[in-house]
């Protein structure tokens, strides 16, 4: 730390913070605001336990965000293991035929669950747990083109 005359600090005096400071200004708000939050979701806790003792009958019903995870975890695939194995022979089908586009759009009408039942059936891996539609669908149409060119190479031997 710069310092003139004796004891006096030059970054208190000017007002300006070294970068290690800063640093050092930055973890301690953060340490605030996480004893904040803390302090906070105890008394929301608290308030809870209040309102559950007080209702006990409103209490029983799920609160609203339970139904909504247990609501997008119910979205089941409309096809099964079988049936998204032959969606993906027709699909091959028609890339194989030339019909690219066709093959697409038959991607494009499938919802999210029956896309995730596709590639799973095709051993498919993502980075993610939950991969995007589009990331799915390019993940389909390429295990297509692979079954296409597959399927081309073994007819020539």
């Amino acid at each position: 730390m710069a310092r003139l005359h004796g004891s006096i600090d030059v970054s208190r005096d000017t007002g300006f913070r070294t970068p290690e400071q800063e640093v050092l200004k930055f973890l301690e708000e953060c340490a605030e605001i996480r004893q904040a939050l803390k302090t906070i979701s105890a008394q929301v806790g608290r308030m809870e336990t209040r309102a559950k003792r007080a209702f006990p009958a409103v209490a029983v019903a799920k609160p609203a965000r339970e139904r909504k995870v247990a609501g997008a975890n119910s979205a089941k695939a409309s096809i099964s293991s079988e049936q998204a194995l032959v969606e993906f022979d027709r699909i091959v089908g028609l890339a194989a035929s030339g019909s690219n586009k066709e093959a697409e759009s038959i991607l494009e009408a499938k919802s999210a669950p029956d896309l995730r039942a596709i590639a799973k059936e095709l051993g498919v891996s993502f980075a993610k747990s939950k991969p995007s539609v589009k990331a799915l669908r390019e993940a389909i149409f390429g295990k297509v083109r692979e079954s296409v060119l597959l399927t081309r190479h073994s007819t020539r031997g």
